[in-house]
């Protein structure tokens, strides 16, 4: 029976002009396709089927990814359940002549899958092989439970396709999924998503910010059903709270059957973007005041997620002290 260590799998990365931001930087959406997609090959290697992401959390961007840097994506499953699996990822950056960082962290959750896109039992199991390892499967065990009572009304949100007006700061996107979107059959491939999340996040941010903005973190994402080729996509994003430097954008993504007129309610996303000067340091933002009811609302739901986000950090980096993570 593989122990945990024995799953790992090691992505190398080189960051292209094309992959960076304004702010010269690794675009905050291609590290995390890159991190989705370690995941995913550690996590094939043992159930040999395929595998739809369902989850991603814990995603802290800790240290600027420059042009030119080589990118260390490790990734290992950490916790085997009955149709899916915990994996995580640690990712470390070395520029040139300099020491190796570690710049990137996140959680995934993976469910195999039949080709329609259906749960199917996951056959393979690891065996923790020492003390550490047993602490590493203790706590993916424990962020699984935390993720199934976070997802407990699943089936009330996947019907949640309302589209609020979410105020003056806001803007709707319409996507088609192309086959070139998918890994499997037809079923758009998580990273695929990531990627187009952060972009439309990031213009939100640009235009508010009316300057160069990277991203800081992505809460915990849970996806509520699959999105196919051929589906049309609508992401509604707008600006939930702005701080001195650091602003929430949030995004809701539907994803429309239009031939047979259905549409499900596939995930939300909540990004904290930061307004950087030329050097990538922060600066202040122009002051936003939520007035209408749905600005102060989404406004006080973020400063509460703000709370949760902070605490989470901090959580995750006491559990890596431990020895708990890669």
């Amino acid at each position: 029976m593989p122990s945990i260590h024995s799953t790992m799998v090691e992505t190398l990365h080189h960051v292209f002009p094309q992959q960076a931001n304004p702010a010269g930087t690794l675009y905050g959406g291609w590290m995390m396709n890159w991190i989705v997609t370690a995941g995913n090959l550690a996590a094939l290697r043992l159930t040999k089927r395929p595998l739809l992401l369902a989850s991603i959390e814990d995603l802290f961007f800790l240290q600027p990814v420059r042009i030119g840097d080589v990118v260390t994506v490790r990734a290992m499953v950490k916790y085997i359940g009955n149709t899916s699996l915990e994996a995580e990822a640690v990712v470390f950056c070395k520029p040139l002549n300099e020491e190796e960082k570690l710049c990137t962290r996140a959680r995934m959750s993976f469910v195999s899958i039949d080709v329609q896109g259906k749960p199917i039992p996951i056959e393979q199991h690891i065996e923790p092989a020492d003390d550490k390892e047993v602490k590493m499967y203790q706590y993916a065990r424990e962020i699984r439970e935390q993720r199934f009572a976070r997802i407990a009304q699943r089936k009330q949100r996947l019907l949640d396709t309302n589209l609020e007006d979410a105020g003056r700061l806001s803007m709707r996107v319409h996507r088609l999924v192309f086959p070139e979107d998918a890994i499997y059959s037809n079923l758009m491939y998580g990273g695929k998503l990531l990627l187009m999340l952060d972009e439309i996040m990031a213009i939100m941010a640009m235009k508010y910010a009316r300057g160069t903005i990277v991203t800081a973190s992505l809460d915990a994402l849970d996806f509520y059903h699959p999105i196919y080729v051929g589906n049309v996509l609508v992401l509604a994003t707008s600006l939930n709270y702005a701080g001195r430097s650091s602003m929430e954008i949030g995004v809701k993504v539907l994803a429309e059957d239009t031939i047979n007129n259905i549409a499900h309610h596939t995930c939300t996303a909540f990004s904290t973007c930061v307004k950087v000067d030329g050097k990538g340091k922060p600066i202040p933002l122009t002051s936003f005041k939520p007035v209408t009811d749905v600005e102060q609302k989404r406004w006080a739901e973020a400063e509460q997620r703000k709370q949760r986000r902070m605490l989470r950090l901090r959580e995750s980096e006491a559990q890596r002290l431990r020895g708990f993570s890669l």
